[in-house]
Parts: C-alpha cells; structure tokens; sequence
C-alpha cells in the first residue's frame, strides 16, 4: 500500500552528463508535467556559527525559499533532512515558519534531526515521516519514494538499529571504506523488502521513479549509505528510475549511474548570506533543476 505522510499541510488536488545551464537560454518546448521544491540541510538552531556554518541564519534563508516557493508552480515540496542542528526546541521555530508554506511539504529525516535527547529520537522519525520514516506517494504518472537513510544508524532511537548500526561501523572502518563514519546510515531489512515492492509496482504500473533520501547513494565518497553496494545492485535492476535527489554532503554533488542522476543539494546553513535551493521542473523525456543561490542549475535527460 502506497503511504503517504504530510505534515501540517495538505495537497491541494539520456544524455549521461549533466551540469551547469544557463536558464535563460533553455528553449522549453513544452508544458512541464509537473513541478517540486528541493531542500536540504537546513540545520537551524539559536546556536553561534561554527566554521562555515551559520545556523541561526537558516530561517531567514528558508523564508526566501518558501517565498519563491509560494510564488511558483512547484506543488509540493521535499525536504531531504537535517531540519535543526540539535536540541529538539528547534524544531519549534522551524515547522511554524513552514506553515507559511502553500505547498505540501514532505520531510526525510537527517542525521542531525537527532541530535535530540534520546527520550525523544522515536518522536522525531514519527513527526517528520511517519512510524518508520519512509513513504512513497504518486503524482502526475511518477512515483515518489522517500527512504529512511537512517533506519540503521549509531543515533537511531532504537537500541536493536544503534547495534546493527555498530557493527557495520566496524565493518567499514576494518575495510577502510570511504564512508566509514557515524554521522552516516544504511537501509534496513524490512525498509528494502518495502522498496523493492514499491519499484516493482512501479514499473508494473508504468511509473517513472524518483528517489529521496538524506544520504548519497552515489557517487562514492565519505558521506554515503553504510550499505551502498546492495542499494546500487536493487536500483540497477530497474529502468524507470529517472533520478535519485539526497542532501548530506554539503558541498553537493553530481553522478550518473545505470542511467540515473543522483544529484546531492548543497547545504542551505552553509555561508552567512547566500541561500541554496531547487525547483524541479519535469518534462516528458528530462527533467530542468532550477538552482537558487548557489546550487546549480542543471538539464537533466532521462
């Protein structure tokens, strides 16, 4: 069964590269099908700035993302984690700015959206995303599935996931993995039956597919899911998977894989005043990702 979470809103209702485009030179010779909003790492607290990090200036920057947001076609928005830096109080304020919100916001959790006391870990997956933290909805002849990167992780509100968690850690560190670190997660047993569900009737139903996640799947580097191999080999089985979007890493990324773009947004709390953010334009055979601020705009085929 298809699930689907919002919280405090409603809805109302290949190339192999890709890169950075001039918009203003795209000729669209169509309607776009549909259109959404991306952001990622948005890390609010009333906390002082570290390093490059800039975390009490995040709701202003998220107010201009919500402003272009209400002003455009964009019908829902996602968001790919990392809401607050810590301390559960800061949701608070984040959420009530969201309620300005004329769109449908859906949310992933992030790592940091557990940086909360433990009592409160469970509460946090609940609000953001539901029970288990992962949904899918469609819309539009696509399919949207947002998956729980954090399901197993050395942060988890569950002393079973924390444990499994551990030994992956050691797993990777022993290997000398690339992403052997804790602020990274994996994909559990039950979350992957559920996907492999979710993309097989998909495919049935002749469904393009997108996919959320905080964490990267590709390309490989220091911020990826604990169990990115298994994860590549489920989604190269399929050839409706048009993109997977995530946060985390917040420099942003870029790659291309089994005929799929994974692109990772740039962090909104990055740099005291420039902002980052995205529409999502999809078309019937590519997709235009409008980059605000200093994300990157790109046209991607599919």
């Amino acid at each position: 069964m298809i699930r689907v979470f919002v919280l405090f809103f409603s809805i109302f209702t290949a190339t192999q590269a890709a890169g950075p485009m001039n918009m203003t030179k795209e000729k669209q010779d169509s309607t776009a099908i549909l259109t959404f909003g991306l952001i990622a790492d948005i890390q609010y607290c009333d906390c002082e700035s570290h390093g490059t990090r800039y975390f009490s200036h995040s709701l202003n920057k998220l107010t201009e993302a919500i402003d272009d947001f209400n002003n455009s076609e964009a019908e829902f928005i996602i968001n790919m984690g990392d809401l607050i830096e810590r301390d559960f109080r800061s949701f608070g304020p984040v959420l009530e700015l969201m309620r300005k919100s004329k769109r449908a916001i859906f949310h992933l959790p992030g790592n940091h959206d557990y940086s909360v006391r433990q009592r409160y870990k469970k509460r946090v997956t609940r609000m953001l995303a539901g029970e288990d933290g992962y949904y899918s909805f469609s819309k539009g002849g696509f399919r949207f599935i947002a998956l729980n990167s954090c399901d197993i992780s050395t942060y988890s509100g569950s002393l079973r996931s924390r444990f499994k968690a551990g030994a992956m850690l050691a797993r990777l560190q022993r290997e000398g993995q690339k992403n052997a670190f804790d602020w990274n997660g994996a994909i559990g047993r039950k979350q992957i039956s559920w996907f492999k569900s979710e993309l097989a009737e998909a495919r049935e139903m002749g469904q393009g597919v997108f996919i959320f996640s905080h964490h990267p799947l590709a390309p490989e580097g220091a911020h990826n899911i604990y169990n990115r191999e298994e994860m590549l080999e489920i989604v190269s089985a399929y050839d409706n998977i048009i993109a997977w979007f995530c946060g985390h890493n917040h420099e942003g990324d870029y790659g291309y894989y089994n005929d799929i773009h994974f692109v990772t947004l740039k962090a909104m709390v990055e740099t005291a005043n420039t902002n980052s953010w995205a529409l999502v334009e999809v078309y019937e055979n590519y997709l235009l990702m409008k980059g605000r601020g200093r994300e990157e705009s790109r046209k991607l085929t599919y």
